[in-house]
C-alpha cells in the first residue's frame, strides 16, 4: 500500500475515532449539566455542552432543510477528499495525513447529523472578552486539514532553478 494511503487511514481513524469519543463523553457528562461550564484553564479554555443545527459557526441555524444540505455537502467533501487522494503522488504522505484530518472531520459531523440532527460541540477558548464559538474535534481536524493543504499549495518562493547543463 502506498504511504499516501497508510497515513490517510491512519489520521483517519484516529480523526473519527477522538472526534466520537470525545463527543459521546460530551453527551454523557456535559449535557447533564448544561448551561453550567466546566473551566479547564479559567479565562483561557472551558467545556460547555452545546448542540448546532447549523453549521460552523451557526451558519443555517433555523433554516428549513438545512440537515439535509449539510449532510450532502458533507458526503460531497468526503468524495472530493477521495479523489484528490487517488491523484496524489504515491509518496505524498502530509497530503495522506491533511486529507485524513479533512475525511475524519467530515464524516465526524455527518455522523452526528445522521443520528441525532444536529452536531454536537463542546470546546470553547477565550481571549480575554473574546470568546470562539463552540466547536468540536471534527471541525477542529477541518480547520488544521484545510489549513495544512493551504500551507501546501502556497506559492515558490521566487527563486528560479537552473536548467542542468548539457555536457559536451
Amino acid at each position: 500500500m502506498a504511504s499516501k494511503y497508510r497515513w490517510f487511514v491512519a489520521v483517519f481513524i484516529l480523526a473519527l475515532g477522538s472526534d466520537q469519543g470525545s463527543k459521546i463523553w460530551a453527551r454523557q457528562s456535559l449535557r447533564p449539566i448544561y448551561p453550567a461550564v466546566k473551566s479547564v484553564i479559567p479565562g483561557l479554555f472551558e467545556l460547555r455542552y452545546s448542540e448546532n443545527p447549523g453549521s460552523a459557526f451557526g451558519l443555517f441555524r433555523g433554516v428549513p432543510g438545512a440537515r439535509y444540505l449539510l449532510f450532502a455537502v458533507g458526503i460531497a467533501a468526503l468524495f472530493l477528499v477521495g479523489n484528490y487522494l487517488r491523484k496524489a503522488a504515491p509518496g505524498a504522505r502530509r497530503l495522506g495525513a491533511e486529507l485524513g484530518l479533512l475525511a475524519g472531520g467530515a464524516l465526524g459531523n455527518v455522523i452526528d447529523r445522521i443520528a441525532y440532527g444536529r452536531v454536537t460541540d463542546f470546546i470553547v477558548w477565550r481571549a480575554g472578552s473574546h470568546e470562539w464559538p463552540t466547536f468540536n474535534i471534527a471541525d477542529a481536524a477541518l480547520v488544521v486539514g484545510v489549513v495544512g493543504l493551504l500551507f501546501d499549495m502556497r506559492p515558490d518562493d521566487g527563486v528560479k532553478k537552473q536548467p542542468a547543463k548539457k555536457g559536451k
